[in-house]
């Protein structure tokens, strides 16, 4: 019996710069490369072509699910590697070894661990199904955030596949701010949730995706803004009508709805979201934690008990899915988690130890000095958290907790007109969170004084 062959497919528009990475990383695993591009205006298709590629040239219709099935029309292989340009096989098995497990596990959906690279040096990993069998009857379906599986397993007449593991891992990049904001994808990702959910509005994944969207997750938390208070009405949509989702997304879905109705300080909502729907995972558990230490009201067992779920957390291996799957959730973060609850006890020194051990930890980011300013603060030590928060920015210059801790110590400080770039800066990153714009007023209204004076 011969062994299987392997189309490599790949869907691009204007991706010169990272298409070569891409295409030389998965080259010694396919029998056919395949580049379906969408409209680009950079080089390209020629660099698709320089390396071997064939190309298919799709135009763009709004409709990534589309662009992917066109190139599944003109794919040869008995299976089908699915890459975007901003990845890379990072690391897993040579094409012998790939070929022995496709062949002898028989199976037609197969995972790879996808490894987002994160702005601050962190990372997050979770499977997802970019090795299938090449069957006329597998198409992706959905806009945006396009799926294989759905036709997978309709075809296999089960609600969910279990994909075998390929041993693959493959990179991304695209996460990071820069290349987000260079394809300015978080406008294009809105207008085509939005449209979506519009053509479609019984669909509820069409409703989660764009929840989740509207739902950026830092350090277990959601930024705050007015984006929340959107994602809301599409989780409260799912709560009541969202029974056609797969178990994997309704548990995501709760963990989102969850955070945002914490974003927007509705913590007993939140308390009733997690208590009905969601899961035991890390992410959970860390909102859970939240939710007691923000409604603790200085009441010392509701802080020792979110204390008692943060330090359960530590190292467990993490379960969770899409933008809540971030590993540093059960290392570094939870302990800056703890650090702020024991700052809350007035255990000053444990805290000071547990959040200087999570700044050593990878993934940290800004998590663990914002924690650090938070014991400085109840140690009324001012100068110090003003310090801790500058450390907080550089670890991570754009989460938007740290610049506006370090506007607020500057209003704290007697210097509104000093607090106002900072505070600017996290509006900026936080478009909409209200209790910024209050303190972002105040200080504009000193400044004014200031300059009158």
């Amino acid at each position: 019996m011969s062994k299987p062959t392997i189309s490599l497919c790949v869907i691009a528009r204007d991706e010169e710069s990272v298409l070569p990475r891409c295409l030389r990383s998965a080259e010694h695993l396919a029998d056919q490369v395949l580049l379906v591009d969408t409209g680009s205006s950079d080089g390209t298709v020629a660099v698709a072509r320089a390396l071997g590629a064939e190309v298919v040239e799709f135009p763009w219709r709004d409709d990534f699910a589309a662009a992917r099935n066109a190139g599944l029309e003109r794919c040869t292989g008995d299976y089908v590697l699915m890459l975007d340009a901003d990845e890379w096989i990072e690391h897993g098995c040579d094409e012998g070894t790939l070929k022995k497990t496709l062949e002898a596990a028989n199976e037609d959906a197969f995972s790879v661990v996808l490894i987002d690279h994160l702005d601050g040096g962190g990372e997050r990993r979770y499977p997802l199904v970019r090795l299938f069998r090449n069957r006329s009857e597998y198409r992706y379906r959905g806009a945006i955030h396009e799926q294989i599986t759905p036709s997978i397993a309709q075809h296999a007449g089960v609600s969910e596949i279990m994909p075998k593991v390929s041993g693959l891992a493959v990179g991304h990049d695209g996460y990071l701010r820069e290349r987000r904001e260079a394809k300015q994808k978080p406008e294009r990702n809105l207008a085509l949730l939005r449209a979506w959910v519009e053509r479609n509005p019984e669909d509820p994944a069409a409703h989660y995706f764009l929840g989740r969207e509207l739902t950026p997750m830092r350090n277990g938390r959601a930024v705050p803004g007015a984006h929340l208070r959107e994602a809301l009405e599409h989780f409260e949509w799912i709560a009541s009508h969202g029974e056609g989702l797969t178990p994997a997304l309704a548990a995501d879905a709760a963990r989102l709805h969850a955070a945002a109705l914490i974003g927007e300080m509705r913590l007993s909502e939140a308390a009733a979201v997690l208590s009905a729907r969601a899961d035991d995972s890390v992410a959970c558990d860390l909102l859970r934690s939240d939710v007691d230490m923000m409604s603790a009201s200085g009441r010392k067992d509701v802080l020792e008990r979110a204390l008692a779920r943060v330090t359960a957390c530590y190292d467990r291996q993490t379960r969770d899915r899409g933008p809540l799957s971030e590993p540093a959730l059960s290392g570094p973060v939870a302990r800056a988690h703890a650090a702020e609850i024991l700052g809350g006890l007035h255990r000053v020194e444990e805290a000071r130890a547990l959040a200087e051990e999570a700044a050593r930890m990878s993934g940290a980011g800004a998590a663990a000095w914002n924690a650090m300013v938070t014991v400085a603060i109840t140690e009324a030590n001012v100068q110090g958290a003003l310090n801790l928060a500058l450390r907080a920015i550089r670890a991570d210059p754009i989460d938007p907790w740290a610049w506006a801790n370090l506007g607020t110590l500057l209003l704290m400080s007697g210097k509104p007109v000093d607090a106002l770039e900072p505070l600017s800066n996290a509006l900026r990153l936080a478009p909409g969170w209200n209790e910024v714009q209050r303190m972002h007023a105040f200080a504009a209204d000193g400044a004014q004084d200031k300059i009158g004076a």
